[in-house]
């Protein structure tokens, strides 16, 4: 039988429910390969004479972490030695031909993995830059329970007998491109270690490298592919027409004019000349309203019943002129607010990415059942896409981008959010939460929260949210938990919408929930007393409670909401607090668009609560 990639997708989702395109591969009766015992091991790893920087990469993660884990120290050697009687060989290499196992990697493709036990030999192998790092840290995390919760936390599992049953796993990951796009969340290590592939993120060529955006073309591009200032003056007629007049200011372009189509063509070949090492270039809206209204480009909108239309048609002009040149790359654009509706007859071409965005949308309720209209009206677009599109993304959301630190419950939605994108058709998701300031609201958990879902989207979202608490506040777990617990049961029980523009007036924080969030956080604090690193992250986790006090208080002073003395004394108690730990944590901003000048936020809000002159 001939297989095409995505007929053997499909083939075996339908057996194992979503995460891999295949992954069979478990302990298979009694067979045991000991790798360490009492801190010594008579394993070597193997890799290729001339093994590529992440190959090589792998190898030394995987003898650091197998020594944290037993003790022993595996040597690294080249397959230029003879085949030894106990090796882990990872990659293609000339050990992994003499076993003869007839692994046709190339199905695996760019970060795919084969994890295989064969007698006293273990093989981790990838076809693409990234699948045999990938599957070094699959046999750490899936099998020997390693997680790598932040760059700085972490929990490697000691074993004085480090034994695998055995084994006979291949794994290819659902989406193409995972990016838990946040702050915290950029670090290399961190990112290759949680199998994301981030565009953003520190990843260099040990790491396998990454999705790479083209620089300068990662969204918003019209006014870089045809600026304004360069251009309008003498051809006005290149950019939108709004109410019959030209805009120079805050306006797109004029899609159907054919020295616009031919400069976006230009642009995009030069910089796939400039930048080869590049995947995505994005030929996309600038972020705002304002599209063209002249005849040609209205005709077209009306015939296929949206504004998308003149805009996928440059696009697509654009993917053709360079898909012969350029086979391997991509021109991305933008399915976002005025251009979110497919057209009804236009289809992309197979090099364009569409990146649909939900930023309308409740991020408290799963994108596929609540009830606003915001979210009806984006499932209704997102399942058309699924339809028309061949590669189709997501730019999510995760933050409330007013208030970087206001509580956020959309921790219990992501993992059904992101099913509901798989089904789909969706290959790859962006993740937007704090990209530029650390320390927001609960972000660290978002983080490794986001990485194991948009790896396995079947990895059980309670299980995830555990074992972070658990190896992140330590002893104050349980609290912690009540309080997501006390967040997240509040907008289900009263069907409260949140949206990425909450304010701390928003009723999912009334004061009620906010006096037991504080007692809550107060007895995560009592019970990390005794470690001062875990206290730590108590206290940096607690700004976000105590943000909603200081703030919903100030609202209340201000006469914006009802007067309510409790809150207001225990705002004026945790006013201090509050203030030193935002002082010590290095954020940066309190808001997307706002550096935070710390002296003036503190003076003017103490004043407003009474408690500075």
């Amino acid at each position: 039988m001939c297989w095409s990639p995505m007929r053997f997708r499909a083939y075996v989702l339908l057996i194992v429910g979503g995460w891999v395109v295949f992954a069979v591969g478990k302990a298979l009766g009694a067979d045991e390969l000991v790798l360490a015992e009492a801190a010594r091991s008579a394993h070597s790893i193997v890799i290729a004479e001339q093994a590529s920087p992440p190959v090589r990469h792998a190898a030394e993660e995987l003898q650091k972490f197998l020594e944290q884990i037993s003790g022993a120290k595996l040597p690294i050697i080249s397959d230029s030695q003879p085949l030894g009687q106990y090796e882990i060989i990872l990659g293609d290499n000339a050990h992994l031909r003499a076993l003869q196992l007839k692994l046709d990697l190339r199905w695996l493709g760019e970060e795919g993995y084969v994890i295989r036990t064969v007698g006293n030999h273990l093989v981790i192998a990838g076809h693409g830059r990234r699948g045999t790092l990938y599957g070094v840290y699959g046999l750490l995390e899936d099998h020997l329970g390693c997680r790598w919760f932040t760059p700085a936390v972490s929990r490697i599992p000691k074993r004085d007998r480090l034994v695998l049953g055995k084994l006979d796993q291949r794994v290819v990951p659902v989406l193409e491109y995972r990016e838990p796009y946040t702050y915290d969340c950029f670090d290399g290590d961190w990112c290759a270690r949680n199998r994301v592939n981030s565009s953003a993120g520190r990843l260099e060529a040990k790491h396998g490298g990454k999705v790479k955006f083209a620089s300068g073309f990662f969204v918003h591009t019209f006014e870089r592919l045809v600026p304004p200032d360069k251009y309008f003056d003498e051809h006005p007629e290149y950019f939108s027409l709004v109410k019959g007049k030209r805009l120079k200011v805050r306006s797109q372009l004029c899609c159907t004019n054919e020295e616009v189509i031919k400069l976006c063509i230009e642009g995009i070949r030069s910089a796939m000349k400039q930048q080869p090492d590049a995947f995505v270039f994005s030929v996309s809206q600038n972020d705002w309203y304002n599209y063209c209204e002249c005849e040609k480009c209205q005709e077209l909108a009306r015939r296929e019943e949206s504004q998308m239309a003149p805009v996928l048609a440059l696009v697509n002009r654009v993917a053709e002129a360079v898909e012969k040149e350029f086979p391997d790359k991509a021109v991305e654009t933008l399915a976002y607010q005025w251009t979110r509706k497919p057209p009804k007859t236009i289809r992309p071409r197979p090099n364009v990415i569409i990146r649909l965005c939900s930023i309308e949308c409740c991020f408290s309720h799963p994108l596929a059942t609540c009830d606003s209209p915001a979210n009806t009206a984006f499932r209704a677009d997102a399942e058309s896409w699924a339809k028309v599109a061949g590669r189709l993304w997501v730019w999510d959301y995760v933050t409330d981008f007013r208030h970087y630190l206001l509580p956020f419950p959309n921790q219990r939605v992501r993992s059904e959010n992101i099913k509901f994108f798989v089904r789909n058709n969706v290959k790859g998701i962006f993740e937007q939460d704090t990209y530029n300031t650390p320390h927001s609201e609960m972000v660290e958990l978002g983080g490794y929260l986001t990485a194991k879902l948009l790896w396995n989207p079947d990895y059980d979202p309670k299980k995830a949210i555990a074992e972070f608490l658990d190896g992140y506040y330590g002893p104050a777990a349980e609290p912690v938990a009540k309080y997501l617990d006390l967040l997240h049961d509040h907008v289900e029980k009263n069907n409260i919408h949140v949206n990425i523009w909450a304010e701390p007036s928003s009723p999912h924080l009334a004061e009620p929930l906010l006096l037991e969030a504080n007692r809550l956080w107060q007895q995560a604090e009592e019970r990390a007393a005794a470690d001062s690193q875990v206290l730590r992250r108590v206290r940096l986790s607690r700004m976000s409670v105590d943000y909603a006090i200081v703030e919903r208080a100030r609202l209340q002073r201000n006469k914006k909401l009802p007067l309510d003395e409790k809150l207001q004394r225990l705002a004026a108690e945790r006013f201090e607090p509050f203030c030193k730990m935002l002082k010590e944590s290095g954020i940066t901003r309190l808001n997307e668009w706002n550096p935070l000048n710390f002296d003036d936020y503190r003076q003017k809000l103490g004043a407003t609560l009474g408690v500075l002159q």
